[in-house]
């Protein structure tokens, strides 16, 4: 009976050894050791990650500008390339879209012929068509501009002063125009509240608001050009009221 204690403690002694170095657990019983092995739960594999896509970046226009002759030339920060879908499209402040064609174009500009800017006067340019930075994606560019530097052929002749309160400039030739809209400053910058009050091919009335004996204002119409013109442009003349 000593023996078989004395056994069962040597075997209780090494069950406890096997638990301190294996991950396995054993547990001794009667007649023997019974071995329990314990798992670790398998951690789940990662999901691969799916691939986000990256919106193409739109190349930069850089200058804008108008020329007499009816031409927009487009200018870019980077050479770029053009798809067989290109094509441009010019909106003005109330989204109207302006008849317009490229007539020109390189890697680093575009001349688009325009028909009906004025001079001063804001519009957007939609150009479809184009590469992406970076990317075999077409992208859509966009750019604001002011309609500047364009210059029209009507000339102004004599002004008369009314009764110091209308300027009526009349013109050389038959004059057109289109949103024409007015801007007056005085001898030393000042702007003057002006209005049209009326106009015809062969004149234009303006009244001028607090206008003085003496002094000298400059008055500028923008939206008007001649016959032949293709866009309107801007005149100015300087009165002196006596």
């Amino acid at each position: 009976m000593k023996k078989r204690n004395l056994k069962g403690i040597a075997a209780a002694a090494l069950a406890m050894s096997m638990v301190a170095t294996t991950p396995a657990m054993a547990f001794a019983q009667e007649g023997g050791l019974t071995e329990v092995t314990a798992y670790t739960a398998a951690k789940p594999d990662k999901k691969p990650e799916t691939d986000k896509k990256v919106k193409p970046k739109a190349q930069e226009v850089g200058k804008v500008t108008c020329t007499s002759a009816g031409k927009l030339n487009i200018s870019f920060k980077q050479k770029v390339t053009y798809t067989d879908g290109l094509r441009a499209v010019i909106f003005d402040e109330e989204g109207k879209e302006i008849a317009s064609k490229i007539s020109k174009k390189n890697k680093s500009l575009l001349t688009v012929s325009v028909s009906g800017l004025v001079q001063g006067q804001k519009y957007t340019v939609e150009i479809e068509g184009i590469l992406g930075k970076d990317s075999t994606e077409a992208v859509v560019v966009k750019k604001a501009f002011t309609a500047k530097g364009m210059k029209t052929q009507s000339k102004v002749g004599k002004a008369t002063v009314e009764s110091k309160k209308f300027v009526v400039l009349k013109m050389q030739s038959a004059a057109y125009y289109k949103d024409a809209t007015v801007s007056v400053a005085d001898s030393n910058g000042n702007a003057c509240d002006a209005k049209i009050v009326k106009k015809a091919k062969g004149n234009i009335k303006v009244q001028i608001a607090g206008m003085k004996k003496g002094n000298t204002y400059t008055i500028t119409i923008n939206g008007v050009k001649t016959k032949n013109e293709k866009n309107f442009g801007s005149i100015t003349k300087t009165v002196t009221v006596k």
